[in-house]
């Protein structure tokens, strides 16, 4: 045998050896160590995550968050979880990379593509030789800016990225057309929990219209105060519930305005305050819009709390959204920026009838039953993760 063939012989033996070593059995997900790496960690404005989390927890998989910054809108867990910060030392890519040798993590799994999966997830994934997938949202792939930097092509045809995870056919196509093969791409919605209570129609009137976001541009709730204004002189209440960077111009946009239909009451503190306000409110408006730096929502999970409780969602037709809301069968649609037409849909659903309301409220919990759950997305991670 000459050295040529010995030495070819012994690489294909090498390469064998080194694979048998780094294979470990997915069958059993409880016999791995799972890492989520994260942004900030917890925080109320990610209550998917927390959803998912706490799923795994309660049916005792090894899991562990690694995280970097301190979290927006930090709350405290209500489930026992390990959360561990990598950059309080110099280097946090070697931390982390420290960190998961230490834990012998066999899989990652992240959301948002930028900044986590970019600056820290592929690469330390890619080094270690482990295999990892990627949940893409909104801010991390269609805001311009980040557009250009999130390397999600690259993420996406790295041969240990097992899938990127993301919440519409309209997010999918958004990513084929920046070059991330679409066998790697799984459409599931955001993990959703939330209690179904048993409808029954309405007695009063339509006049309590809410609102529940950040307050941030895309979220369009300068349009929901002016279409308040338009409707000031008629029997509604409108409040806001959040909290963020455009707090201070919303209040100033309302005292301006001189309104006194509309208020802005705070964030809400977890699910049990959600659901306290969807229980005494009519109407969800979620006015959402495409901002000026492309940034957008994909399917705002308070439209799907909205659907399970039983309260009216009025939006608008951006991104997802219609593939979840179909206008006049389970909730109502109008464009983006238009608060004449928000105005005058708000007319319009305060004058059907209280069956007519029924039926549509009906057929969104029933929508949201068969769309979003965390039972849905953890069924549909576990199956990617298994996946050889």
């Amino acid at each position: 045998m000459t050295n040529i063939n010995r030495n070819s012989i012994n690489k294909i033996i090498k390469k064998i050896k080194k694979s048998f070593k780094k294979s470990k059995s997915f069958d059993d997900l409880h016999k791995i160590n799972i890492a989520y790496v994260l942004k900030g960690f917890p925080t109320l404005s990610q209550t998917f995550v927390l959803n998912e989390l706490k799923w795994l927890v309660k049916n005792n998989y090894n899991v562990t968050v690694f995280c970097y910054i301190d979290p927006m809108e930090p709350i405290e867990l209500d489930f026992d979880l390990e959360v561990v910060r990598f950059d309080k030392k110099d280097n946090p890519m070697e931390n982390l990379e420290n960190l998961l040798k230490e834990y012998k993590i066999d899989l990652i799994h992240t959301h948002f593509v930028y900044p986590p999966c970019t600056e820290y997830t592929l690469d330390v994934a890619e080094k270690l030789e482990i295999p990892f997938t990627v949940f893409a949202h909104a801010v991390d792939i269609f805001k311009k800016d980040v557009d250009k930097i999130n390397r999600v092509k690259e993420i996406g045809n790295s041969k240990y990225c097992k899938a990127i995870f993301t919440l519409s056919q309209y997010h999918k196509n958004y990513l084929l057309k920046r070059g991330v093969p679409e066998g790697k791409i799984v459409i599931t919605k955001q993990a959703t929990d939330y209690k179904i209570n048993e409808l029954k129609p309405r007695t009063g009137r339509i006049r309590k219209i809410i609102s529940i976001s950040r307050f941030v541009d895309k979220k369009g709730i300068d349009i929901f105060i002016d279409a308040a204004k338009i409707l000031e002189d008629e029997d509604f209440e409108f409040e806001i519930y959040g909290s963020g960077a455009l707090e201070k111009d919303l209040q100033n946009q309302i005292d301006e305005l001189n309104l006194k239909n509309i208020e802005i009451k705070g964030r809400l503190d977890g699910p049990k305050e959600v659901e306290k306000v969807f229980n005494k409110s009519d109407v969800l408006v979620s006015p959402c819009r495409i901002s000026e730096n492309g940034d957008r929502d994909g399917i705002p999970t308070v439209i799907f709390e909205s659907m399970a409780y039983g309260v009216t969602v009025l939006t608008t037709n951006v991104s997802a959204i219609p593939e979840v809301i179909n206008d006049g069968k389970n909730g109502f649609i109008v464009p983006p920026d238009n608060p004449e037409a928000l105005a005058d849909k708000i007319r319009y659903i305060s004058n059907l009838n209280n069956e007519e309301i029924f039926k549509i409220n009906k057929q969104a919990q029933k929508d949201v039953i068969n769309t979003s759950s965390v039972e849905k997305t953890m069924n549909t991670l576990l199956k990617t993760w298994k996946e050889k």
